[in-house]
């Protein structure tokens, strides 16, 4: 795998920067609820009931006993008209809180890049320290052989053998100490783009061509750097509009304390099974005695009867309707000093805030001078390592000729192994060191990253 192909696997199976970005949509989310919330609300109903026993009937006004269906259907709705400016807060802070939560997770991606970078040059720099310390290994093994002869023809006493093979001893323990770092390493590459032990078993990277990396004194100043790093870095935006979604909640607090004005309004209507309706004229029936005149004669009064039927239910819908509009003035006069502490939090709160944003500041700053400063010594150590692997190199190509010709000892021969081996890896780390952090203030500018 190329660095590109372990960064864009790491951002795809990464848990850490799919919870950012389902806090990045969470916070669209709630701007667009704050944009909604200006709009006025609408709800409506429908019941469907049965009453048993005594009870008044709310569309006859009459007394009922005996079962009654009864239906009812509204709607409502309402707005607020003036709220001291809260809703408009509220909206710009969710805007703002989107931002910031989109910042975050770019911050995160930053932050899952720079792990893989550097896993991956980790990985890189061991195989290649496993690789020199092999070939040294190798080399070693031949003069024991070349040396194995030389004993046995009488020519060097058995000792220098023995040292030859001390040396080639701890040799081999540098390769499979090389090998085991280099096992952790993949393990870490491979723990940050969440691979399984099957896929972290056939793990292999592809070494780019580090040689063709041009390797030069950084001239950049910390303030030309820090400049850039400002504008573009996602974790200082994030705090940046964190501070002012902090200030825009002070203004929240304050509208609260203050009046508001809602209008409201609804529609209504319902069924009755009392509500009767007569049907056909009324028809004569025997008349009831009322009374009696003062002389003493019986007084009647006509009687009729007529039929009755429930008023159908579209009838009564019509004839039910009923419909309200009204404004409310809400003035808030004392609520337990809610108002006044809530204010005070959310000044504390914007307080913290752009301390954050100086802390953000301050951590970048640091970033940008380990850096610099990383990269400035690691250029200086790679260009004194590479002239003693130079000179390290041809002095240890004269010392297997010298200890041929008998004129050193295997100590000295082994010295020469040992300084060679010490300045190839100190090449080595000097090498990806820059690279490293040259990498880091890539990512810190927002730059692509690329080997």
């Amino acid at each position: 795998m190329t660095l590109e192909q372990c960064l864009a696997r790491a951002e795809e199976q990464n848990l850490t920067l799919r919870n950012a970005a389902l806090d990045a949509d969470l916070a669209g989310q709630a701007h667009d609820m704050a944009y909604w919330s200006f709009l006025p609300n609408l709800n409506g109903a429908v019941t469907h009931g049965y009453n048993w026993g005594k009870t008044i009937d709310q569309y006859t006004n009459t007394f009922a006993t005996d079962r009654v269906r009864t239906n009812n259907l509204y709607l409502s709705s309402d707005v607020t008209l003036f709220q001291s400016g809260r809703k408009h807060q509220e909206l710009k802070r969710a805007a703002l809180d989107e931002q910031a939560a989109s910042k975050a997770y770019e911050a995160a991606l930053n932050d899952l890049r720079t792990n893989v970078v550097r896993a991956y040059l980790d990985l890189l720099g061991l195989k290649e320290q496993q690789r020199a310390a092999e070939d040294q290994s190798i080399s070693t093994k031949e003069q024991s052989r070349i040396t194995e002869a030389l004993v046995e023809s009488g020519r060097i006493a058995r000792a220098d053998l023995l040292d030859i093979q001390s040396q080639l001893a701890q040799e081999e323990y540098t390769v499979e100490d090389y090998k085991i770092q280099v096992e952790k390493a993949r393990l870490t590459l491979g723990q940050l783009m969440q691979m399984d032990e099957r896929e972290m078993s056939g793990l292999t990277i592809e070494a780019p061509q580090i040689a063709e990396v041009v390797f030069s004194e950084p001239t950049a100043t910390e303030e030309e750097v820090l400049r850039n790093v400002l504008a573009t870095n996602p974790a200082y935006a994030q705090a940046d509009l964190s501070a002012q979604s902090a200030e825009r909640s002070i203004a929240i607090s304050k509208a609260i304390g203050l009046p508001s004005v809602s209008f409201n309004a609804s529609l209504g209507t319902g069924y009755s099974g009392r509500n009767f309706e007569f049907i056909g004229d009324p028809i004569p029936e025997q008349s009831v005695l009322i009374g009696a005149t003062d002389s003493g004669e019986p007084v009647y009064a006509p009687s009729f009867s007529q039929k009755t039927r429930v008023k159908s239910f579209s009838q009564q819908l019509s004839d039910n309707l009923n419909e309200s509009v009204g404004f409310t003035l809400s003035v808030p006069i004392f609520n337990n000093m809610q108002n006044r502490y809530n204010t005070a939090r959310t000044r504390i709160e914007y307080e913290r805030a752009k301390n954050q944003l100086l802390v953000s500041k301050n951590a970048l700053m640091r970033d940008v001078q380990n850096a610099l400063t990383a990269q400035r010594g690691a250029y200086r150590q790679y260009i004194s390592a590479s002239k003693a692997v130079e000179a390290s190199t041809e002095s240890e190509r004269m010392a297997n000729e010298r200890f041929t010709q008998q004129s050193i000892t295997a100590t000295d021969l082994n010295i020469a192994k040992a300084r060679l081996q010490q300045a190839t890896a100190q090449l080595i780390n000097a090498k990806y060191t820059y690279i490293m952090a040259q990498k880091s203030l890539d990512i810190l500018q927002g730059r692509p990253v690329t080997l």
